[in-house]
């Protein structure tokens, strides 16, 4: 990731204590390993989004259930939860990037350890590209599905399995081809088990509106 992402409420939807740490939904699918949840959401469409992917994708529910052991946790924000940072130096912030589909930022504790990942998802960049195409529901939950299978089978789960960021999983780099890249190999393990199309483009479009046909 090219900026330090900063959630005001991290540490509440942590778990890490704070105030609004009741009002938080935090499950995966209504199940916790014995160190508590892998996943941390108080968005509704992503819940729901989290529950199919549960539901369908064996992949996806072995490694909640591996990474729900080690107490670490992935949390996942929309846009509106989030300033960037150019570096952690910097006093100077903007708001998420309105074009990003999705950012993933490992958060490295003083001892170099990763306990937390922030995914950001952003909801309302989807939501709309569907609602100019007058879209069916289930297109839209195929694609918000895509998205956080990428941003968090293909990104997140790697950093909170090896617990630091010797578990990064790249997007495709200059001159590598799509599939070729872990982040993609991996979201594409769960599309097969979600039903839905092959992953082969490195762009948005790889991600959003380009596959509307199951296998």
């Amino acid at each position: 990731m090219n900026h330090l992402v900063v959630a005001a409420i991290l540490a509440a939807m942590a778990g890490l204590g704070g105030p609004a740490r009741d009002d938080i939904r935090s499950r995966t699918d209504g199940r916790s390993g014995s160190a508590g949840p892998a996943l941390v959401t108080h968005n509704p469409a992503i819940q729901a989004s989290l529950d199919r992917l549960w539901r369908a994708s064996p992949s996806w529910r072995a490694a909640l259930d591996a990474v729900s052991l080690t107490g670490r946790r992935a949390v996942l924000l929309t846009p509106e939860q989030v300033v960037v940072r150019d570096s952690a130096d910097s006093g100077d912030s903007s708001p998420f990037d309105s074009g990003v589909l999705g950012e993933v930022s490992p958060v490295v504790n003083s001892g170099g350890a990763v306990d937390v990942v922030l995914v950001v998802i952003n909801l309302p960049l989807i939501e709309a590209a569907h609602d100019d195409r007058g879209s069916l529901p289930a297109e839209l939950h195929d694609d918000l599905d895509g998205v956080i299978a990428h941003e968090v089978f293909g990104h997140a789960v790697p950093y909170l399995l090896a617990g630091s960021v010797a578990g990064r999983c790249a997007d495709p780099q200059a001159g590598q081809r799509a599939v070729d890249a872990c982040a993609i190999q991996r979201e594409n393990v769960v599309r097969r088990e979600l039903g839905l199309s092959r992953r082969t483009d490195a762009g948005i479009n790889g991600l959003m509106l380009a596959f509307r046909g199951r296998r």
